[in-house]
């Protein structure tokens, strides 16, 4: 930025996630370490050579104009995830003194912590909040909190971002009591267990320790709704609560995705997209649903559409990269209600073997399921992975040559697919497509 670059950020991936997203940035430079260059397929060319010795900057800094973008970021909360969102540097700015002043509520010499967090819902937000206060930001691999959690509690820690994953572990292990943090945050979008977090809260002693909930974009640039800071036991209450963030302008819209306000206590939160928003300006991909609660907080009650932790699963990017996979004739993606205590949902892949003896079909099972995980870990992430795999010995339906997907939901979720596939009739009827396929 100090040379006036328009920037964005890529975790590292495999060579389907990473092609699709440089495809679509389309950028002139790419700095990357060496060891993920073969990934890069044609835009391997771009990347910079290391320099010899460090740079040395004569010139000033550059101003960006009011309103010119600064950044171009991915994020996984809007669709399509693949493409970059551009970000202005009044909006990365001031979003940054917000989140440093009252979000995080950081002053000079203090440190930032959020392990675990995704990287790019969150970054490079938490950084500039934390770099515009005079704070540190302390980088916490999750696997490394994970390892060892007393690195929580190394040092003091003003600010500390508890995902659900960590919070297991920390309820599991013991392994710190009464920590240095004067204020923990977490996500409400994550599946929360109540009785999980008065638990932690207990274990650890964080009955007087400040809390908050923290939904937060980087694309966006910070902050997108928050709440008061209560103490821990109080927290408790307040598990779900939210206020759009402070200066944030914001609708409330209906149900019918038209854009029309909502009229009830219950709707849509609508962020809009630009500081100086009017009442004219379009919002920026709504999927929270928020419910009116006395004194002027929302209740958090979920998303719109089936997601991870508020964020989108990638279906589309999912199928393409098992498109030529050599047992399969058909694939799609199902999302199912976890149930619980939380509010998660379930991605089931379902995956369709075609014609073939149910014997030969058992034997290959647990073999063909590793395969398709390795092969999705490896093209995509395994955080693209879904969390669960079904496989039929039969055909899905076409749809104008393709796969129908309702008709997978339909029958995945009532139970029929997996009735059918064990009656003779069904399967005299997949032997007779399969003979008319070849033919």
């Amino acid at each position: 930025m100090r040379i006036g670059a328009l920037v964005s950020l890529l975790e590292p991936g495999g060579p389907d996630l990473l092609g699709r997203r440089l495809e679509a940035l389309a950028p002139r430079h790419i700095a990357t370490d060496a060891f993920y260059r073969p990934l890069l397929g044609l835009f391997a060319d771009l990347t910079l050579e290391p320099a010899a010795s460090p740079p040395l900057f004569g010139a000033p800094s550059r101003w960006y104009r009011p309103g010119e973008p600064c950044a171009a970021l991915f994020s996984p909360l809007r669709r399509p995830p693949h493409l970059p969102v551009p970000l202005r540097c009044d909006e990365l700015y001031l979003g940054a003194l917000r989140d440093g002043a009252m979000t995080f509520a950081l002053r000079p010499g203090d440190r930032l912590a959020a392990p675990g967090f995704d990287a790019l819902q969150h970054q490079p937000a938490l950084l500039f909040a934390a770099l515009l206060a005079g704070a540190t930001y302390v980088h916490i691999e999750a696997e490394e909190a994970l390892r060892d959690p007393r690195l929580l509690d190394a040092f003091p820690l003003r600010s500390l971002g508890l995902g659900a994953r960590i919070c297991e572990h920390l309820l599991g292990t013991r392994a710190i009591a009464r920590p240095q943090w004067s204020h923990v945050f977490r996500n409400p979008e994550e599946p929360t267990d109540w009785e999980s977090w008065r638990e932690l809260i207990d274990a650890l002693g964080l009955h007087e320790t400040a809390m908050s909930n923290v939904v937060l974009e980087a694309a966006a640039g910070g902050s997108l709704l928050g709440s008061p800071r209560r103490p821990g036991k109080a927290h408790l209450g307040a598990l779900m609560n939210l206020v759009p963030a402070a200066g944030r302008p914001w609708k409330l819209l209906d149900f019918t995705g038209s854009g029309q306000p909502a009229v009830g206590d219950v709707g849509v939160f609508a962020p809009l997209a630009t500081i100086d928003a009017d009442a004219d300006t379009d919002p920026l991909d709504p999927h929270v649903v928020l419910g009116l609660r006395h004194g002027g907080e929302f209740l958090y009650g979920g998303a719109t559409e089936p997601r991870r932790s508020g964020r989108v699963y990638p279906v589309d990017e999912v199928l393409a990269a098992l498109d030529d996979c050599p047992f399969l004739h058909g694939a799609s993606l199902v999302a199912v209600p976890a149930g619980g205590p939380t509010l998660a949902h379930r991605f089931v892949l379902l995956g369709f073997t075609g014609d073939e003896p149910i014997a030969s079909f058992e034997a290959l099972r647990t073999a063909r399921i590793d395969e398709l995980k390795r092969v999705l870990s490896t093209r995509l992430t395994p955080d693209f992975l879904p969390d669960a795999i079904e496989l039929f010995p039969c055909f899905a339906r076409l749809a104008d040559g393709a796969v129908d997907h309702r008709w997978c939901q339909f029958q995945f979720h009532s139970g029929a697919l997996h009735a059918r596939v064990r009656t003779p009739v069904f399967q005299r009827l997949t032997a007779l497509r399969g003979a008319l396929g070849r033919a």
